[in-house]
């Protein structure tokens, strides 16, 4: 249990730091308009590069706010419940459907000409959250699995 408390730390920490990332939209708005004007004839997608980010933002922060409850789930009723199960499969797709779709994009960008070498390590984190989507998957499978079979053994006690 002490490494899900960790887990669920650093959940908590990285949950922090997107919102920190979200605050700084407003206080530096300014800027992000001037490069987000200034990126738009280098990059393929032009303007919707930008948006494109944001939007990703968003959804690894929902995928980590679910993940965080998840985690409290597990802490505090165990890993076989039902609501724990949902949750893990809820975060796990989220971060399987996003690590695909990021991929897709920069495999366009990656063809499109732009810098192979900035692309080809961005490319490998996108595979690396998709890996990680499917390996929650996996896990919530297994969950499933427990739940069920935790279920039966409650009903013939």
């Amino acid at each position: 249990m002490k490494k899900i408390k960790i887990l669920l730390g650093i959940t908590t920490l990285l949950i922090l730091l997107y919102l920190l990332h979200f605050s700084s939209y407003f206080f530096l708005a300014d800027h992000y308009a001037e490069i987000a004007r200034l990126a738009e004839n280098d990059i393929i997608f032009g303007s919707y590069n930008f948006v494109a980010g944001h939007i990703q933002s968003i959804f690894i922060f929902l995928g980590l706010v679910i993940s965080f409850k998840c985690i409290y789930e597990i802490i505090k009723k165990g890993f076989f419940t039902k609501t724990s199960k949902k949750l893990m499969y809820f975060a796990g797709l989220i971060f399987f459907v996003l690590g695909i779709v990021n991929t897709s994009l920069d495999i366009i960008r990656l063809f499109n000409g732009i810098n192979e070498e900035i692309f080809i390590g961005i490319l490998f984190v996108d595979l690396l959250l998709a890996l990680l989507g499917f390996i929650i998957l996996i896990i919530s499978d297994m969950s499933h699995i427990g739940f069920e079979i935790k279920s039966e053994n409650e009903l013939t006690i």
